[in-house]
């Protein structure tokens, strides 16, 4: 019989005749021996995995680099010594010869194939440098500044503390369980989220597919995010920033008329800014400024990527050590400002009776499924470049702490600015109130006696006392002619909207002491956090492209710019007068309904082709420790039922009612809600058909060919049992099974 080194080559004619394996027992004996060896001094590499390190030697990554090809010859062996021992059994069942048929198979194709990407010159898979950089990136791709406003408006309209306590559970009970699911399967599979799913199930290898097609485009539109900040810091060198004044027109001393009409200086330079349409059917040409600032954008990304993996948790580190920095120096200044106690006193607030509120648990679901970013693929892309014993487990439960944290630490902030902005705001319309009562009253239009008093001081306070002690009549006539101001009712018009906070929080800035410093700081946070998110958006689909094509791995740097440049011409579409419109089209109304459909099928994917206990095994048998054994039930059964709820939450949504946006009427100098036409459903439906085609259409392919639902068992792990037990221990065992029968 030929050595095993020989058979690597050439499978099928080494394994065609069972009766040469006695023949050959003790060459496979001694190649068994160096095998094993061989795993020995492997796992003293690997150890600093096993013992919690964060940081591992050079010489275990140089090994890591190519860890797949030495475990495809070491399963190799092992499956010729078990086809062996199975040989030398009397009676082989039929189900011991299926599996040992298609181990060797499997793991024949991934030997040659393997084989042939070193002999081709394909650089090996990259790893990365420590674990330190691996959860610095997936801390990085949490921090989305979107989803840091949606909290927060979250918290003040969705019932404030009850809002926390339905985040907190959903988090426990399907964030926590998803994330770990998804670290899991990309640290198991080490390859593409392209390809991956296919391995666990056939049925559901469209699934990643639909996962590119869908970061692609999301993180398309929120580079755009990064261009408005790019543009609005381009105006903060000047001595008073424009959105703190209306412009003077060049043929008048006077101020712009539409401005002066305007209810605030920040909407009205917002729309100058983004030369906004008065509504979604008003095309016109991309912004010239606009693009320079998203062409900007795209270099600073790919500036960041040109190393991969290998440079940018350096850079990561200075991302989020910035933005956690300034989030503190702003939590100390707005703790002091005039009505931030106002927005504080909404954290202690409990609505017992809004806890009974459906609503509010689908929008807290909702919200933590895109704070934790699942469905759209970067998570498995990053996971699928750490080695498979990783303790994924404990990496879930650490980033959900993280983003406890996070959250904790920029709503007090955030309320306190929106204190701030209700207090200020309501002292503006007592002082207003004040001159038009004035001069109706000059006018005779009113008696004396609706004279209003002195405001200084606290205008709210004293205007207010003033108007309770009025008689009820001429109380109902001054509340005729101008308008009731109360700070409650003012802090309610926040809007549930991340762009309504940006623009108040813009303004508010500008209002503070040293607001030039202030602003830096302020824009500066909202860059790096999206910056850091868009990194790894660009970088899950960067790393998806190589893996799958692997010729893309001769020439990262390229791929890098291609990739970009595709995005940045996509993105022209957001910068046109009503391309504003068609961003809130697509994170309000597209997004949510592919990526949780991407969830679910992941959870279908694990929990039942697969099968929840199989994985879970594969990674007891992985990690050498325990898992949390409710976590296959919540997989099987608490995962897919709430998350498909949440689906029929959002499609009721959709369907309810009609579909508005906030638009910029130029006539009123005001923002006012319009309805999207009709043919914006018809191009979100689109959409969503287009980049979930995938999962159908394997769907049917694999029912045509008549294609099981459940896989095979995979020779990826080198057990299936849930058995706690190293790698080399297995191959120890396998060796004494052998020489015992021989």
């Amino acid at each position: 019989m030929r050595s095993t080194k020989e058979g690597e080559n050439e499978p099928s004619k080494s394994r065609a005749s069972p009766s040469d394996v006695p023949q050959a027992s003790e060459s496979n004996m001694e190649e068994s021996v160096s095998w094993d060896s061989k795993l020995t001094d492997m796992d003293s590499h690997l150890g600093a995995w096993e013992v919690g390190m964060l940081t591992w030697s050079p010489s275990t990554w140089i090994a890591q680099a190519q860890v797949s090809e030495t475990r495809m010859a070491k399963a190799q062996a092992w499956e010729t010594l078990a086809l062996a021992r199975i040989t030398l059994q009397p009676k082989p069942s039929v189900t011991e010869l299926a599996t040992v048929t298609t181990l060797e198979q499997e793991s024949s194709e991934l030997v040659n194939r393997m084989s042939r990407e070193s002999s081709e010159g394909y650089p090996p898979r990259q790893l990365w440098a420590s674990k330190v950089e691996y959860m610095l990136a997936i801390m990085s791709y949490l921090l989305m500044p979107s989803g840091v406003l949606r909290f927060a408006s979250g918290w003040v309209h969705k019932g404030s503390c009850s809002f926390f306590i339905a985040y907190i559970l959903m988090l426990l009970g399907i964030g926590i369980p998803l994330l770990f699911l998804e670290m899991a399967v990309g640290q198991r599979a080490q390859q593409s989220s392209a390809d991956m799913w296919k391995n666990l199930s056939p049925w559901f290898g469209g699934v990643g597919y639909s996962m590119v097609m869908v970061c692609f485009i999301t993180n398309t539109y929120l580079n755009v995010f990064n261009s408005w900040i790019l543009f609005y810091m381009s105006h903060i060198f000047y001595f008073v920033v424009p959105w703190d004044q209306c412009p003077l027109q060049r043929n008048s001393s006077n101020f712009d008329p539409e401005c002066e009409q305007a209810t605030s200086y920040t909407y009205f330079w917002y729309r100058k800014t983004l030369k906004a349409s008065d509504r979604i059917e008003d095309g016109g040409q991309p912004s010239f400024s606009l693009g320079m600032s998203l062409f900007l954008s795209f270099c600073l990304i790919c500036a960041f990527l040109v190393n991969g993996i290998k440079s940018i948790g350096k850079v990561l580190f200075v991302l989020l050590l910035v933005p956690y920095s300034i989030i503190v120096c702003f939590l100390i200044r707005t703790l002091s400002m005039d009505g931030a106690e106002y927005g504080l006193k909404h954290l202690l607030i409990l609505k017992v009776a809004s806890i009974s509120d459906l609503t509010i648990w689908c929008h807290a679901g909702i919200q933590v499924l895109f704070d934790i970013g699942l469905g759209f693929g970067p998570i498995v892309s990053l996971a699928s470049h750490v080695p498979d014993f990783n303790n994924c487990m404990a990496d879930a439960f650490l980033m959900a702490l993280f983003k406890i944290i996070t959250l904790l630490m920029t709503t007090p902030f955030l309320l306190s600015i929106l204190g701030f902005w209700a207090t200020t705001t309501t002292h503006h319309c007592c002082k207003k109130n004040q001159e038009t009562l004035l001069r109706l009253v000059a006018q005779g239009i009113l008696p004396p006696d609706a004279q209003p008093p002195d405001l200084s001081g606290n205008p709210t306070s004293n205007y207010n006392s003033w108007l309770s002690s009025l008689p009820p009549p001429l109380r109902s006539a001054v509340l005729s002619v101008v308008p009731e101001c109360s700070v409650q009712k003012q802090f309610l018009k926040i809007k549930d909207n991340p762009r309504f906070l940006f623009l108040i929080f813009t303004e508010v800035i500008s209002l503070l002491p040293g607001s030039g410093f202030w602003i830096v700081l302020f824009f500066l946070l909202l860059l790096t956090l999206g910056l850091c998110s868009n990194l790894m958006f660009m970088l899950g689909n960067v790393l998806t492209l190589q893996d799958t094509f692997p010729f893309c791995r001769r020439q990262p740097r390229l791929l890098i710019v291609c990739v970009s440049m595709a995005m940045f011409l996509c993105g022209l579409i957001f910068i046109q007068p009503s391309g504003i419109y068609y961003f809130s089209l697509l994170s309000e109304c597209w997004v949510a309904v592919p990526v949780i459909i991407i969830i679910i099928c992941e959870n279908l994917a694990v929990a039942w082709a697969y099968g929840a206990d199989r994985f879970l095994a594969d990674m007891v048998a992985l990690l050498g420790r325990p898992i949390f054994s409710g976590c296959g039930w919540l997989w099987c059964y608490i995962s897919p039922m709430v998350v498909l709820g949440l689906l029929t939450s959002v499609f009721v949504y959709l369907v309810k009612g009609p579909l508005v946006y906030f638009a910029w009427d130029s006539s009123t100098s005001k923002e006012v809600v319009r309805v999207f036409p009709e043919w914006s459903k018809i191009l979100i439906a689109g959409l969503t058909v287009f980049v979930l085609m995938p999962i159908p259409a394997y769907f049917v392919y694999c029912l045509t060919l008549g294609i099981p639902f459940r896989s095979t068992p995979s020779s990826k792990l080198p057990l299936g049992s849930g058995q706690l037990q190293s790698t080399k221990e297995a191959s120890k065992d396998i060796l004494q099974d052998y020489k015992t029968e021989s």
